[in-house]
C-alpha cells in the first residue's frame, strides 16, 4: 500500500502547477457553501467526505482505467483534511454521490476561491466531462431539447458501442461511451424510466432516465408512445446488472437520431 502512496505522490508532483484561477476573471460565489473536509475517497474511487456523504464533482469525467484512477488519487491527496466549501447542485444519483462542486478557500485576503474540479483538470489529475453545471462560475443551466438534435459532451478518447450487441455492451461496463439503438420499448416507474432496445429482458442495453429528466423530456415533447422505434444516441457510463444499463445525467447527453 505504501509503495502505491509514494507512487500517487511521485505522479502528482510531476504534473505542471495550476495557475490560479484568479487569472481567468472568475469568482467563484462561496457565500451559500457549506465547509466541509474530505476524508479520502471510497471503494469505487469517488471523493468522500468527512461526514460520509459521497460526492461526483460535477465536470470531471470518470476514471477509466488504473492509471487514471492513480492520478485522480493523486491529485486529491493534497486537499485531504483541509477546510474546502461544499455546493450541492442536485439530487444523489443512483449509487448515493452528490453531485457537487468543492471550492478551495484563498490564501490570501484579497484573494479568490478556486474550483477543485477545474484545479485538478489543469494539472492533468482528471479529464473534464461537458455537463450542466460545469462551468464553475455558472449555475447549472438547463439547456433546451429538441427532438431531433441536441448537443453532446465532448470527451476523449470516446467509444461508441451498438447497444443491441450484448458482447460489446458487457465489454464497456464501466467506461463512458456514447450508446446508440432503436427503442423497441419504455418503461415508465415511479423514479426511472427505461428506455429500452429490446423488449426482452438481458437481448440489449437499456437507457435509464431520473424522473426529474424525464419530466423535462416530455414537458419538451418525448412521449413513450412516439419514442417506440425511435434511434437514439446516448452518452454515459455503462453499469447495472451485465453492464447493460446507461444512467443519462443530463438532456445535453440524449439524441434523437430519427
Amino acid at each position: 500500500m505504501w509503495v502505491k502512496t509514494l507512487l500517487a505522490v511521485v505522479i502528482f508532483a510531476s504534473l505542471p502547477v495550476a495557475p490560479a484561477w484568479a487569472a481567468s476573471g472568475c469568482a467563484l460565489d462561496t457565500d451559500t457553501a457549506i465547509a466541509v473536509q474530505l476524508s479520502g475517497l471510497d471503494p469505487a474511487g469517488d471523493p468522500l467526505l468527512g461526514d460520509g456523504r459521497r460526492l461526483r464533482l460535477v465536470g470531471l469525467a470518470p476514471r477509466q482505467s488504473a492509471d487514471e484512477a492513480l492520478r485522480f488519487d493523486a491529485g486529491l491527496r493534497g486537499f485531504l483534511g483541509r477546510q474546502l466549501g461544499l455546493s450541492i447542485l442536485g439530487e444523489p444519483d443512483r449509487w448515493g454521490r452528490l453531485p457537487a462542486r468543492l471550492s478551495v478557500p484563498p490564501s490570501s485576503s484579497d484573494g479568490q476561491a478556486q474550483d477543485l474540479a477545474q484545479l485538478l483538470v489543469r494539472q492533468g489529475a482528471a479529464l473534464p466531462l461537458a455537463e450542466p453545471g460545469a462551468a464553475p462560475c455558472e449555475a447549472p443551466q438547463k439547456t433546451p431539447v429538441q427532438k431531433t438534435v441536441t448537443s453532446r459532451p465532448q470527451i476523449s478518447p470516446l467509444t461508441a458501442v451498438d447497444g443491441h450487441d450484448l458482447a460489446a455492451v458487457k465489454a464497456q461496463e464501466g467506461r463512458y461511451v456514447m450508446l446508440e439503438g432503436r427503442i423497441a420499448s419504455v418503461g415508465e416507474r415511479s423514479q426511472r424510466t427505461y428506455l429500452n432496445l429490446s423488449r426482452r429482458p438481458k437481448e440489449a442495453a437499456s437507457i435509464v432516465l431520473s424522473r426529474s429528466l424525464w419530466r423535462e423530456l416530455k414537458s419538451a415533447g418525448w412521449t413513450a408512445s412516439d419514442l417506440g422505434g425511435k434511434r437514439l444516441r446516448a452518452y454515459g457510463v455503462l453499469s447495472g446488472r451485465d453492464g447493460l444499463l446507461l444512467e443519462v445525467a443530463s438532456r445535453t447527453a440524449l439524441e434523437l437520431i430519427d
